[in-house]
């Protein structure tokens, strides 16, 4: 296991020091900084125009998160020193809706289920986003449950692909939540007894589904699937995540073991 950070966070604040918000000025430094250099950075949802990012990114620089970060990989990379992968770090800010560029749920859903873009330069190593957003308080332990899950979830990838079925969902997320050190947005994810009966009883007809709604709701519970338009199946919020660590911790699947 090869870990390495990209440095991007005080660029991504200089940003907000160009023109006004919401100007064609700021969106042009924005496209130069992601499209206009020697390869296309990950930014993901992160908005130049938003207007929580610059305090928080201001945070995230004081305390030297891209150093901490490079720390968490040192960890990683012992601890995984079986695994034969490298990845390039890069942290990325995301905001709450309501700035136009952004649904929690969904952008949620995006960075922990969408595929990362390969480099195709002559390293060929895969970038890992670590997606940090401004409603969660900028801690050393956000920020290590954050790598570390993120890195956990590139490397369940590559051993077994993009998750297709709801099985395949609850798997990757439970093997990326235990070794975030089972935190979901900085919080402890842990349902209750019954919940958790409710929810895999509720869950067991649709584990080898491949239809994204049913996964959706199935995972961020019926709270997030109306926000976004999709049919509820009488789950509570973050149930399916809720259930994919419980089953993980049961099977001890854990930074000393395979994904």
């Amino acid at each position: 296991m090869r870990l390495t950070v990209h440095p991007i966070l005080r660029e991504l604040r200089g940003l907000y020091d160009v023109g006004e918000r919401n100007t064609p000025e700021r969106y042009w430094a924005y496209k130069r900084l992601m499209v206009d250099g020697p390869e296309l950075l990950p930014l993901g949802d992160f908005s130049p125009m938003g207007q929580r990012q610059p305090e928080y990114l201001d945070a995230l620089l004081k305390m030297d998160a891209e150093g901490l970060a490079d720390q968490y990989a040192r960890e990683i990379e012992t601890e995984l020193d079986a695994v034969h992968a490298a990845f390039r770090i890069i942290l990325v800010v995301a905001d709450q809706s309501s700035n136009g560029w952004t649904q929690r749920w969904l952008t949620d859903a995006a960075w922990r289920f969408g595929t990362e873009k390969a480099v195709t330069q002559a390293t060929d190593r895969p970038w890992v986003t670590v997606q940090l957003w401004t409603h969660v308080p900028p801690t050393a332990e956000y920020l290590r449950s954050q790598v570390r899950g993120a890195v956990m979830r590139a490397v369940w990838r590559g051993k077994h692909g993009p998750p297709v079925t709801l099985a395949d969902h609850l798997a990757q997320e439970g093997a990326a939540l235990r070794f975030g050190g089972g935190l979901c947005a900085g919080t402890p994810l842990q349902l209750q007894s019954d919940d958790l009966a409710y929810t895999r009883q509720v869950l067991a007809p649709y584990r080898r589904s491949d239809h994204w709604p049913t996964i959706f709701a199935a995972l961020y519970g019926d709270a997030a699937a109306r926000e976004v338009g999709y049919p509820p199946l009488g789950l509570s919020l973050l149930a399916g995540l809720g259930l994919a660590l419980s089953e993980a911790v049961g099977e001890g699947r854990g930074p000393e073991h395979n994904p």
